[in-house]
């Protein structure tokens, strides 16, 4: 154990892979929560804190961060900071760490894998079959091709472009929107920049990839739904705020949105009275796009190298 390890504590707010820990372990004191841990849980521990690995399951509101007085750094298993007061911690100095590329090609899988799931209806098939009904192959169970459709992409970083990557092979017609125009993005995954509105309007699929912030809550709501062609899909393994969900609904239950797949919720975990649980056109999944074995492995362990040399360089 080297120097650093004297007096210095790290807490795990949610639980990581077992290789992360162990490195986390070599340099000092390690404290997880476990999995279920609350804000009540989080404030016991955080004055004991250099560091901070976070996941999202637990907010790190400015209760916490005011009372964690040794605090010098956040780790973020994964991207997404909306559930830490950043403007806060920023302000105290604290660095804040994210492990953007650990989790790309594996969230971009699980997208690609939502959207044909829900072209080919195979949750609902699988439904079928389990409940003898056999011959729905013949009606309801009939999809439709990816190959030839047009896909809207909202959010051209990492994942996006990931995402657009796995789609050529389809031949499909990729069209994306964000905010600043990526024009060598463009031509180097053969995509189509177009505003929002016209995205809205021409998509037949629809995959959202941005961050929540204050720009982006609610981007895609009842005026929003109203623009897009009746039938369309959508896809979000984003942020579930960016989706307003009463929205989504009534889109849902008129048919304007065919089928929708959402990894994110508004809130999480998603409340069993959500009125999205009883429609059949939906696939739900729990906040899992970036939850395989690979890229849990090395979100761990990148982030605990990377939480280790921020305490060292600090």
């Amino acid at each position: 154990m080297n120097s650093l390890a004297k007096g210095l504590t790290i807490v795990v707010v949610d639980p990581i892979h077992k290789d992360g820990i162990e490195i986390l372990q070599e340099h000092g004191k390690v404290i997880q929560l476990p999995a279920g841990a609350t804000l009540k849980d989080l404030l016991a521990v955080a004055d004991k804190a250099e560091a901070f690995i976070t996941r999202g399951f637990v907010r790190i509101p400015k209760t916490v961060l005011k009372k964690a007085n040794r605090l010098r750094v956040i780790g973020v298993h994964g991207v997404g900071v909306d559930h830490i007061d950043i403007d806060f911690a920023l302000k105290k100095g604290i660095k804040i760490i994210r492990t953007p590329e650990a989790l790309t090609d594996t969230v971009a899988e699980f997208t690609v894998a939502l959207i044909l799931s829900l072209l080919r209806k195979i949750p609902t098939a699988d439904t079928a079959v389990r409940g003898g009904h056999w011959d729905k192959k013949f009606s309801s169970l009939v999809g439709v091709d990816l190959k030839g459709k047009t896909v809207g992409i909202i959010g051209l970083g990492r994942i996006g472009s990931a995402v657009a990557k796995r789609l050529k092979a389809f031949d499909v017609n990729l069209v994306y929107y964000k905010r600043v125009r990526d024009l060598q993005l463009e031509k180097q995954l053969g995509v189509r920049y177009v505003k929002l509105k016209q995205l809205l309007k021409k998509s037949d699929v629809i995959s959202v990839h941005v961050p929540l912030t204050a720009k982006t809550f609610h981007m895609i709501s009842r005026d929003e739904f109203s623009l897009m062609k009746k039938g369309v899909y959508i896809v979000n393994t984003s942020r579930g705020a960016v989706i307003d969900e009463k929205a989504l609904y009534e889109a849902l239950v008129s048919g304007k949105v065919s089928r929708a797949a959402l990894d994110v919720f508004e809130s999480e975990p998603l409340n069993s009275a959500s009125p999205l649980i009883g429609l059949e056109n939906v696939i739900l999944t729990p906040h899992l796009a970036a939850s395989s074995e690979e890229a849990l492995k090395r979100m761990a362990t990148t982030v605990a190298k990377e939480v280790i040399g921020a305490l060292r360089s600090l």
